[in-house]
């Protein structure tokens, strides 16, 4: 049978005895000699005991109520700690003359108290204190060693049931009825009501011993309030699940920022050092606005019963209505997601940027002016160490969503199971390629598996090379294919960086310049023949991303092709940036200028952000290319890759994620346009691959710099870098439209 509900925190106050009876306990039962100065302390008495060498002691007078056993459980808890992690700034008991942990006293009424005394812990408390960011995450760490600590403990009296174990709100529901403001009844009530619903989700977490009572009265910072050097009063530990601990920290660990930011700070601080469980974030918030809520129960009943001891409650109270209705406001689901980001973070011993531009050089570029540092991803949404949560209108790699489970569960299976390559029979790999040619027109059935779009391209100049025996290759002016040296030279991208045209490569005005694509593909393919070199290779990204996603004339590409094709060249669509139903009419980029390409080059969203890339050949093509090269990737189709990509494309297709493209493209398209705004001239595109021309390329810069201090995340393309380019993860939808929508609202000079 349960013991009844120990309502000490509401039924009584401290003992009251004088300084002077302090400083003659602390003398005749420690041994001690010192003058008494009294501290707070809710149901104890407390008095530091300053001598005059040496840090001193606490004698702490316990109420008449308290539990013998309860103070033997504190003595062998402290202990404990001690011995699993001797450098935890937690007190030591200090035993009496007589050897023992504690003694008895009676105060003038003849009512016996029990007396114990702790080691005195030097520092400022930090109950007062602005916490910095870094003295969050030092709360946090401190916590979690005090948890880690405690992990292997138990003691009988564990199971004391006490008012501020929140499991105990069933008990104290009824108080709420004394808060005295209506609003703020309401809404205590509701949050009780609310956790005693989630009360048995509670009970299917983790369960250790915990403090309970870890907030700013009872820690202690150095003089630069930067790190916590001490953990006080142990009085309300109980075992209980062990997301509670991390609870009462977050919620009364506040400043002058929203109290949410505090409590990411401290969760960061925390998992650093012990990792949180998934199902502990939403029962962290759960019990975070439990603990305020149960605070402004007990308040309620003292204001009515004990009015001084009420007094020492008011600040704790204060906190809870704002407090609660912070985080009611911003949502269960958003303050979860910022707690995960905050601990994916783990805290930085330099500045992030110097230590890149150490390791990795100066000459690599990061976007925006204020770099961006992200940890997280789910869905649209990425989220730098603090929790500040960005949309993601840039990033076209993670196709089917930051952080994809399936995606990353597939990948992981795979990886514990095998990851061999390509000279190997593997089911993945065939399963993938039969899939992948599936959805590509008949004819491209072959598939050549490597690691990128970058090798793809690559690949399929040096197919097209051996296919033709001639070298010469057509692009487009401004095109971008890739990073090797070869298709670098392919890629007339690069400004001021940008090489002088080597003698193989001819190129294409942009079809919106007006240019004949018939006369302008002739005088390419002229070019080449006189040179020598002879026409192997178109290579067209369908969605003409470099050249500032423009609108393309019906007919162009096809146009093009054709004359190459006459001129004995092979078409290539280059898809890294236009496939897997981005431009939402067509699956394939190619396909929405009525061209079937003889090859095929793939990677970026390909597999959600695992490197995979690929060529799709006509049989024969890729026949005439293995039957006279040698040609091996040691980790292009391997299993992982393959697992990877099957599961992107399983996302793509049973999401519907190209309809999601085309409907969503067209709502974002039509919301830009409705800004009306002078700067902003033609907007184009199709699908979720969509640019916005604005007047020169310092606005474009200053308008993505301003969406990224707003929180939207988009990059700058086109020859004259005056385009906005904006390609979001394939789940962006309505929703996310008015969040970009408003926000380059607000960016718009």
């Amino acid at each position: 049978m349960d013991q009844p509900l120990r309502l000490v925190a509401l039924e009584t106050s401290p003992p009251a005895f004088s300084t002077e009876a302090a400083a003659s306990m602390a003398r005749e039962i420690f041994g001690v000699d010192g003058t008494a100065h009294p501290l707070y302390g809710e149901r104890d008495q407390n008095f530091r005991i300053k001598t005059t060498s040496g840090p001193g002691i606490i004698v702490k007078i316990l109420g008449p109520n308290e539990d013998p056993g309860s103070v033997g459980f504190q003595s062998a808890a402290l202990s404990h700690i001690a011995m699993m992690d001797p450098a935890l700034p937690v007190p030591r008991v200090r035993r009496t003359v007589a050897g023992e942990a504690y003694t008895r006293i009676a105060d003038e009424r003849g009512i016996p108290h029990i007396v114990r005394a702790l080691d005195f812990q030097p520092g400022r408390v930090m109950d007062g204190v602005e916490p910095s960011p870094a003295l969050l995450r030092h709360t946090g760490g401190m916590l979690a060693r005090l948890n880690l600590a405690l992990a292997n403990f138990f003691h009988p009296a564990a199971g004391q049931r006490i008012v501020w174990d929140l499991r105990r709100i069933v008990d104290l529901r009824p108080s709420a009825g004394l808060i005295e403001d209506v609003e703020t009844r309401k809404l205590i009530e509701a949050v009780l009501d609310r956790f005693i619903a989630f009360l048995p989700e509670m009970s299917r977490l983790r369960h250790q011993m915990v403090h309970n009572d870890l907030h700013p009265g009872n820690m202690l910072v150095d003089e630069a309030a930067t790190q916590v050097t001490g953990l006080l009063d142990f009085g309300d530990m109980i075992h209980a699940p062990l997301v509670f601990d991390v609870a009462v920290t977050a919620a009364e660990t506040v400043g002058d920022m929203p109290p949410i930011e505090y409590g990411a700070g401290i969760v960061a601080g925390y998992d650093a050092v012990m990792p949180l469980q998934d199902a502990e974030f939403p029962a962290l918030f759960e019990a975070i606005i439990a603990r305020h809520a149960l605070a402004a129960t007990i308040h309620a009943w003292r204001r009515h019963n004990d009015p001084a001891g009420a007094e020492k409650l008011g600040a704790l109270s204060a906190l809870g209505a704002p407090a609660i209705e912070a985080y009611l406001t911003a949502g269960r689901d958003a303050v979860v997601a910022k707690f995960r980001a905050a601990a994916a973070a783990k805290p930085e011993a330099t500045n992030l940027t110097e230590r890149r531009f150490h390791a990795l050089g100066r000459g690599l570029e990061l976007s925006y002016a204020e770099p961006v540092h992200l940890v997280r991803g789910e869905g649209v949404f990425l989220y730098a160490p603090d929790g500040t949560r960005f949309l993601d209108a840039y990033n076209n790699v993670p196709s089917v969503g930051h952080g994809n489970r399936k995606v990353a569960a597939a990948i992981a299976r795979q990886m514990e199971t095998l990851c061999t390559n390509t000279r190997y029979l593997h089911d993945g790999i065939v399963e993938y390629a039969e899939r992948l040619t599936a959805t590509l027109p008949e004819g491209l059935d072959t598939c050549l598996f490597v690691n990128s779009g970058s090798e793809a391209n690559d690949a399929a100049y040096r197919i097209a090379k051996i296919v033709t025996g001639k070298t010469g290759a057509i692009v487009m002016e401004h095109a971008y294919h890739g990073v090797t040296d070869v298709v670098a030279a392919l890629s007339p991208y690069y400004g001021p960086f940008a090489q002088k045209l080597a003698p193989f490569v001819q190129t294409l005005p942009s079809p919106d310049t007006g240019a004949a694509p018939a006369e302008a593909a002739r005088r390419a393919i002229a070019a080449l023949k006189e040179s020598g070199h002879g026409v192997a290779i178109l290579l067209i990204d369908s969605a003409f991303v470099s050249n500032g996603i423009v609108n393309v004339p019906q007919g162009w590409f096809a146009t093009v092709a054709e004359e190459v094709r006459k001129a004995g060249g092979l078409v290539v669509g280059d898809e890294v940036q236009s496939g897997f139903g981005r431009l939402g009419e067509e699956f394939w980029g190619f396909a929405t200028h009525g061209v079937v390409p003889d090859l095929v080059t793939m990677g970026k969203p390909m597999a959600n952000g695992h490197p995979t890339g690929a060529v799709v050949a006509r049989r024969a093509l890729l026949n005439a290319f293995t039957s006279r090269i040698d040609f091996f990737s040691t980790f292009g189709g391997n299993p992982v890759s393959a697992a990877a990509a099957l599961a992107t494309l399983d996302e793509l297709q049973t999401r519907n994620l190209q309809d999601n493209a085309r409907t969503t493209g067209a709502t974002l398209r039509e919301g830009i346009r409705g800004l009306n705004h002078p700067v902003i001239g033609e907007v184009r595109g199709s699908g979720l691959m969509v640019g916005v021309e604005v007047t020169d390329a310092a606005t474009a810069k200053g308008i993505a710099n301003a969406m990224r201090r707003n929180r939207v995340l988009i990059g700058t393309e086109g020859a004259a870098g005056n385009v906005l380019k904006i390609r979001p993860p394939l789940p962006f939808d309505a929703a996310h439209v008015e969040i970009f929508v408003e926000a380059l609202r607000a960016s718009l000079p």
